[in-house]
């Protein structure tokens, strides 16, 4: 009885190779792709189109506990300290007070120039979403509200405790709305 044998040919070869070659690229290559998409920072969020954000990047309520309460020429003024504890650097966080007008008359504000108590660069005020300029006059009519934000980031080098104040005045009455935060490349 004569055996057979016969000798793969090198096209043979070649496939039987390829095929395990083929699944060890392509599994790498995925593996990379979910790698690189569960490690996608925050940073590439879109920003909340509702917050105003003029730094850009990601955007955000403030976070953190308010506290205060504040009557100014018959205004009313929640949350007027805002502390929002550690907070993260390159997140523009939007703290905001709403100012409510329970009187039966039109009450008139100014939003003056933002204050540094501690740490560095305030960012500009808004009211009702509108950019405004320091010392800008605001009416608010009986039973209406005003949405006064103030949106911050910082970055490296800037990190740190912040306590920064808008000061509020109606007639001759004075009083300010305040945030505190502790900016840290650990927190967020």
């Amino acid at each position: 009885m004569a055996r057979t044998h016969s000798k793969p040919t090198s096209g043979q070869r070649r496939t039987s190779g390829l095929l395990p070659r083929l699944a060890a690229v392509f599994g790498i290559v995925g593996l990379a792709v979910l790698v690189a998409v569960s490690a996608t920072s925050g940073e590439d969020t879109p920003p909340d189109a509702s917050l105003p954000n003029p730094m850009g990047g990601q955007a955000q309520a403030a976070p953190g506990a308010v506290s205060g309460e504040v009557s100014l020429a018959g205004l009313q003024i929640a949350g007027t300290e805002v502390a929002m504890g550690d907070v993260g650097l390159g997140i523009t966080y939007v703290p905001g007070w709403e100012v409510t007008n329970p009187t039966d008359r039109d009450v008139a504000f100014t939003a003056g120039q933002p204050q540094v108590l501690e740490g560095c660069c305030p960012g500009p005020v808004y009211a009702d979403g509108e950019l405004t300029q320091a010392g800008q006059q605001f009416t608010v009519a009986p039973g209406a509200s005003v949405l006064l934000q103030f949106p911050l980031q910082m970055h490296p080098g800037m990190d740190g405790p912040h306590h920064l104040a808008i000061p509020l005045e109606a007639g001759s009455e004075q009083s300010a709305v305040h945030v505190t935060g502790n900016f840290t490349a650990t927190a967020g």
